[in-house]
């Protein structure tokens, strides 16, 4: 119990810190995003609650209890990192073709009022899983020092899914990978 305890701690340093200060960053490099863990090193993660699904690494990480929103709350076992995925219902049902440009530019000034200190470095729409995605890339100073933060926008439906990769500036490189395991592995709505 204590372990999780400390976990959770750390949890909120890196959830913080969205709020706080930022600064420049080096964000998750695109070499490491490009190469998902093999399934072999990755373990499930399933909601039926939310319709969600993704794997995670078997090897120093470990699930949390969520709070605060989260569907899901993964700590990396050194409090380096942490993948948050949390969960929001729209006012209306967003078709395919309705993920575009404007609500990429929505989805950045909605970041940018939950985290009025981050430092928006990149956004896009990319595709991820058959879904379109915003994947949004911003600095943020926290408890444990200047994060990189990726964030992945997921709609489906009336649903929306955010996925919040977060790792020390100085282990970023190190933990890219985790993100991107549980980014293209992530479904959802199924």
């Amino acid at each position: 119990m204590k372990s999780i305890l400390g976990l959770r701690h750390v949890a909120f340093g890196l959830r913080v810190a969205f709020g706080v200060a930022a600064f420049g960053m080096a964000a998750w490099p695109a070499n490491v995003l490009g190469q998902p863990l093999p399934a072999k090193d990755t373990q499930p993660y399933k909601s039926l609650v939310y319709n969600v699904a993704f794997s995670y690494p078997r090897k120093d990480w470990v699930a949390v209890p969520a709070a605060g929103g989260n569907i899901a709350l993964l700590m990396e076992k050194k409090g380096e990192a942490s993948l948050a995925l949390d969960f929001q219902v729209l006012r209306v049902a967003l078709e395919p073709d309705e993920i575009d440009d404007t609500f990429k530019e929505i989805e950045v000034e909605q970041l940018t009022q939950r985290a009025p200190h981050a430092r928006v470095v990149s956004s896009a729409l990319s595709e991820l899983g058959g879904h379109k995605v915003i994947v949004i890339r911003y600095g943020a100073s926290g408890l444990t020092g200047d994060l990189d933060v990726t964030q992945y926008s997921i709609v489906n439906g009336a649903s929306l899914y955010r996925l919040t990769c977060a790792a020390t500036r100085a282990t970023a490189v190190k933990h890219g990978r985790a993100c991107e395991t549980v980014a293209s592995t992530l479904v959802v709505g199924q």
